[in-house]
């Protein structure tokens, strides 16, 4: 008899640990995942998603478009490529970008279109690449007007946001003056043919640079052309993605000294999944775990500041750079070189085919089931917790029904390769919940919180054990999630 009761609690130790393995240090009961939901079935949410380069072929749309829809993302991030449009001068090619913007619209996303590069094939027509210069001459100009005219009324009524240049403060050449004149003959020929469009300005590398965007505005302001901006959006990449808010929020109070009607959102930040030499955020050990978790930190950190949100980008990019640029003249390579940038959601093989979905991929798809226009977040919510860790702490409520969804994470450092978990508690004074589950967003998995992990009085709730990580765990009211089976 003993020794059958030691067999099966031997059995029983083994099953535990099994258990705890798979669910990663959270001893609550699995219930379920979150179910994804295509970008056709979501009315509105905070999400885009960068489809970018497709001008210079760094990626290849139709390799990946069957996975744009089932992200979730509302807007897709795209560059026009002037010099894709026009290869030869006063002949263009549309059919590429016609196909894309066409495509993309039939899955439920709405088009990000920005007007850059410059195009080689005019004498001072600027570099089709990033960090290039504008288009001066007289000749590039007048051509860069006609081929924004082109595309402003070839989509009109299919695309309304209109972005004007990449990251122009990153080439000292593109002094804010002649950015602002750049943007505003283009403002003013895509609002000529499409009135009520949406114009983002800047999209600025270095979000910390603040004379930029002031000399910017200045100049709009003194010719009375401010109206011509809807929103200012920036980049800004940190290895921890909370270091950015600080620049954020000294922007933000700069463009209000100029007008209270003009935005400030996030128009492009990713992470790589593999230490790489080149590009923003390199020489770090990322790995698609720690990707994963810097890219649910950054968005959601986003959605907590009122901040519209971009992933750089979907798939990984193959880049080819064929051209350098030597005392103002660009000049084509005798070899090109390739390298490659691994913030894609999706990994790509050297052609450009998808090679697999990252766990990036996945995590994205929560945040987009999840974190639509049904919910509102709620300022200033207040916890008390025992954790001695710094968190990020992030409240949702569902319109009119006052259910509610709270994002946490420690926000101490930069995101790790460990899903190693602390036990916190939580107290919520203002709590509402019904039925209140425990998801960890970078697997999706859902998890019952047992009767004795939490205690309501009133509209107060304690929550005791709660596993924290330095990825986003919610604690939500299971009536608001999509839920599938395991």
């Amino acid at each position: 008899m003993e020794k059958r009761i030691f067999i099966a609690f031997f059995v029983l130790l083994i099953s535990w640990g099994t258990w705890a393995q798979s669910n990663e240090g959270i001893p609550f009961k699995q219930i379920g995942k979150v179910k994804a939901r295509s970008s056709s079935e979501i009315v509105s949410n905070n999400w885009a998603i960068g489809g970018e380069t497709l001008d210079r072929d760094y990626s290849d749309y139709n390799q990946w478009k069957q996975y744009l829809g089932p992200l979730g993302a509302k807007k897709i991030r795209l560059q026009a490529g002037w010099a894709k449009c026009e290869p030869e001068k006063g002949v263009y090619n549309f059919q590429w970008l016609d196909e894309i913007i066409d495509d993309a619209l039939a899955q439920g996303v709405e088009p990000w279109l920005q007007t850059s590069y410059g195009n080689p094939i005019y004498e001072g027509g600027g570099a089709l690449y990033l960090s290039g210069g504008f288009p001066t001459s007289e000749e590039a100009l007048a051509a860069w007007d006609k081929w924004v005219e082109q595309m402003a009324k070839r989509y009109k009524g299919r695309v309304k946001i209109w972005e004007i240049w990449n990251e122009s403060d990153l080439n000292v050449k593109n002094t804010p003056e002649a950015y602002a004149k750049l943007f505003v003959r283009t403002a003013e020929i895509i609002r000529s043919n499409i009135p009520g469009a949406t114009i983002y300005a800047l999209s600025l590398a270095n979000p910390w640079g603040s004379g930029y965007v002031n000399s910017f505005l200045s100049y709009l302001k003194n010719n009375n052309k401010l109206h011509l901006i809807d929103e200012i959006t920036v980049h800004g990449y940190t290895y921890r993605p909370e270091d950015v808010y600080s620049a954020y929020f000294t922007l933000d109070s700069l463009i209000h000294k100029y007008s209270d009607q003009i935005k400030l959102n996030q128009g492009e930040l990713g992470c790589p999944s593999k230490n790489q030499q080149q590009y923003a955020l390199n020489n770090y050990e990322w790995t698609e775990t720690s990707q994963t978790k810097w890219m649910l930190r950054k968005l959601l950190g986003d959605l907590g500041h009122d901040i519209h949100s971009l992933y750089f980008t979907i798939i990984d990019l193959n880049y080819i750079k064929r051209y350098r640029s030597e005392k103002g003249n660009i000049i084509e390579l005798e070899q090109p070189i390739y390298t490659v940038n691994t913030k894609g959601l999706i990994k790509a093989n050297a052609d450009n085919s998808v090679g697999y979905l990252k766990p990036s991929y996945y995590a994205y798809q929560n945040i987009t089931s999840i974190f639509g226009h049904s919910l509102e977040r709620i300022p200033n919510y207040a916890y008390l917790t025992n954790s001695k860790q710094s968190l990020s702490v992030y409240a949702y409520m569902l319109k009119d029904f006052d259910y509610q969804v709270i994002t946490i994470w420690e926000n101490g450092s930069t995101p790790n390769n460990s899903v190693e978990k602390t036990m916190v508690d939580f107290e919520f004074p203002a709590g509402n919940f019904n039925s209140p589950v425990y998801i960890d967003m970078r697997t999706g998995n859902v998890y019952e919180i047992p009767a004795q992990n939490y205690k309501k009085t009133g509209s107060h709730y304690g929550f005791k054990g709660i596993p924290v990580y330095d990825s986003p765990i919610l604690i939500a009211e299971k009536s608001l999630i999509n839920l599938s089976e395991k």
